[in-house]
């Protein structure tokens, strides 16, 4: 589990694709969502990466 976060902290651009990728292999091979169910899931998971995207970037202070 410790492994999971480490990648979600290091790479959160790459787990959110990662989610959107299964959920569009487990909507193919037969798993019941409705376009509602497909939408929120993506748009929460998507929100709580960009979170952990925000909080990973540090400002640039400009140059002189």
């Amino acid at each position: 589990m410790s492994a999971l976060l480490a990648l979600i902290r290091r790479e959160p651009a790459v787990v959110t694709g990662l989610v959107q990728a299964l959920l569009a292999l487990l909507i193919a091979f037969g798993v019941e969502l409705s376009a509602k169910q497909t939408g929120a899931i993506l748009a929460v998971s998507a929100a709580v990466l960009a979170l952990v995207v925000r909080a990973r970037v540090q400002p640039v202070k400009p140059q002189d």
